[in-house]
């Protein structure tokens, strides 16, 4: 299993993990087309966060989206995790338990 940064290539996966993640965690069915919208604006303009894939063989199973904070309060960025998604047959596998801080830094 590998953790990479997700490509252009990679939205189908992330749109359909986003769709299954909003049902599962909330009961919200999202809108398609502003939610390809947003993940592919994501993709033009890395300020506003980047996508990470977990990957088993060739197949995508999971995804996490980091974006930064600006707080005045620690006068610094802050990097957050968010939009975390791992397809169900690898729940509880430690899909993105031993990611390294580098992963960021690609």
């Amino acid at each position: 299993m590998i953790v990479r940064e997700a490509r252009p290539t990679d939205i189908p996966s992330l749109l359909d993990f986003q769709l299954k993640m909003a049902l599962e965690t909330e009961n919200v069915q999202l809108e398609l087309l502003p939610l390809t919208q947003g993940t592919q604006k994501l993709f033009k303009d890395p300020t506003k966060g980047k996508y990470y894939v977990a990957e088993e063989g060739k197949e995508v199973i999971g995804c996490l989206m980091t974006t930064f904070e600006w707080s005045e309060w620690r006068c610094g960025s802050i990097l957050w995790i968010q939009s975390v998604y791992v397809a169900a047959p690898w729940r509880k596998k430690g899909v993105f338990k031993n990611v390294s801080t580098s992963a960021s830094n690609r």
